[in-house]
């Protein structure tokens, strides 16, 4: 198994801004000698954190550039969904680049001494902006565990997040976290606070890390809800809130639009990015009545950038305006070199892997077969598919084939003849053509 080489070949595609889908991703990491799905998931992540890494400390860049470039990383990522039967048991759900970068920007400290924590650190993507030899990090996961050890953090540990050393109390500027998320056993007490999620207890546990003085970006699942008289809904989020409001400076709680922002993380589960500035000199108070600050959700990276206020107002003004435009031509870029793509040769097996997924996608399809040659004996890189659909008992079924041409930009369909196909939106075209010829293929039918 060769590690080192499927990462460097990832990063390589990530910079390029070179799309894969879970089938193509899978396929190179197979190359590679890495079968195991698991794996594959992990090591990906890994090219992620340490291509936003890069990004993050790259110093021609100023912070809202920094963001952009690690926007444009994510929009180029592969979908992380691929799932295990022990990720899911660990609810292992890694924050998206962009949010893992404001919430690190967010609490890194001016100070060249500062430290920082991450009890749950997965791959190390919260802690992208941080120094490394200023970072310290946890993690259970044996895999995440050997990735986090390959990265020159201060110090990388393997404690249990709900019992932080005693040394760690009250000793970092900065902590972040994302736990998952889980009902404890059995409750825990915090003073009063009768805590039962497993995600609370673990965020308050990390607080109790944190300096008086210092900061923390906490991400928990779901949306605050509240009731008829504008109160947080009774039951564990109160509780929960309450408690930060009565012992920490609340800077703000940001609803994230999961589907939005998070889904290329392989969950679009809504989430809230909590902002902690410091510990209250006196405790007092709690989680206040429903504002509308607190109510408006996060459905785009723009907003995220303005609702966590990294720069200051006054330079924030003179941004603005440029940003956008700054926004627009980044998205355009990357779109660009994913359409230029389709014109390189070593695209086309990700065309090829795209057609096959979706054709098995499709309801009523079996016995699919493939063929993918580069080159055939002519010199051109084609595609040959055959399937069968419409199955009404062993003998009684339709059939459907046809060649793609990828370098010459044409499909042949029997009985329709060789048809060409555009630079642009070339999948979608294909199965227009498709559905012209077959169209009982892409339509509901009955058994």
């Amino acid at each position: 198994m060769d590690k080192k080489g499927y990462i460097s070949r990832i990063r390589e595609d990530l910079r390029n801004a070179h799309k894969h889908s879970k089938t193509t991703i899978e396929k190179i990491a197979k190359v590679f000698g890495i079968t195991n799905k698991n794996l594959v998931k992990e090591y990906t992540e890994l090219a992620i954190v340490l291509n936003a890494r890069e990004i993050a400390h790259d110093a021609s860049l100023n912070t809202y550039e920094k963001y952009l470039a690690i926007v444009a990383l994510y929009q180029s990522q592969v979908n992380l969904s691929m799932r295990t039967s022990m990720s899911v048991l660990m609810q292992q759900y890694s924050t998206p680049a962009p949010i893992s970068f404001l919430a690190s920007s967010y609490v890194r400290n001016p100070k060249q001494e500062a430290l920082y924590l991450e009890p749950s650190a997965g791959n190390g993507l919260l802690t992208i902006a941080l120094p490394y030899r200023k970072t310290f990090v946890n993690e259970l996961d044996d895999i995440r565990l050997e990735n986090l050890k390959e990265q020159p953090f201060a110090k990388v540990s393997s404690w249990d997040a709900l019992k932080p050393p005693f040394a760690y109390n009250k000793k970092f500027e900065g902590v972040l976290t994302n736990p998952p998320f889980g009902t404890l056993s059995e409750a825990i007490l915090f003073g009063k606070f009768k805590i039962k999620r497993l995600e609370h207890a673990m965020a308050l546990n990390a607080l109790r890390c944190m300096r008086d003085d210092g900061k923390a970006a906490i991400i928990i699942g779901g949306h605050t809800s509240w009731d008829k008289h504008g109160r947080v809904s009774a039951g564990n989020n109160r509780i929960f809130l309450n408690y930060l409001y009565h012992f920490y400076n609340v800077e703000d709680i940001i609803p994230i639009n999961g589907k939005r922002l998070y889904s290329r993380q392989g969950t679009s589960f809504n989430t809230r990015l909590i902002l902690v500035d410091g510990a209250k000199l006196k405790p007092g108070g709690a989680v206040p009545l429903k504002n509308e600050l607190h109510n408006t959700i996060v459905n785009s990276h723009e907003e995220l950038w303005k609702r966590v206020k990294l720069q200051k107002s006054s330079q924030a003004s003179k941004i603005n305006k440029k940003s956008i435009v700054l926004v627009k031509i980044k998205a355009i870029r990357i779109k660009q070199k994913q359409l230029n793509q389709l014109l390189e040769p070593q695209s086309y097996e990700v065309l090829h892997f795209d057609v096959l997924t979706h054709l098995n996608s499709l309801k009523g399809v079996y016995d699919v077969k493939n063929q993918f040659e580069n080159p055939n004996k002519y010199g051109d890189v084609v595609s040959h598919f055959s399937l069968k659909y419409a199955r009404e008992d062993q003998w009684n079924f339709e059939t459907a084939r046809f060649v793609i041409t990828w370098n010459n930009k044409s499909i042949f369909i029997p009985e329709t003849g060789q048809r060409s196909l555009p630079d642009t939106d070339i999948l979608n075209h294909i199965f227009h053509l498709l559905q012209e010829r077959y169209p009982r293929l892409l339509k509901p039918h009955s058994k």
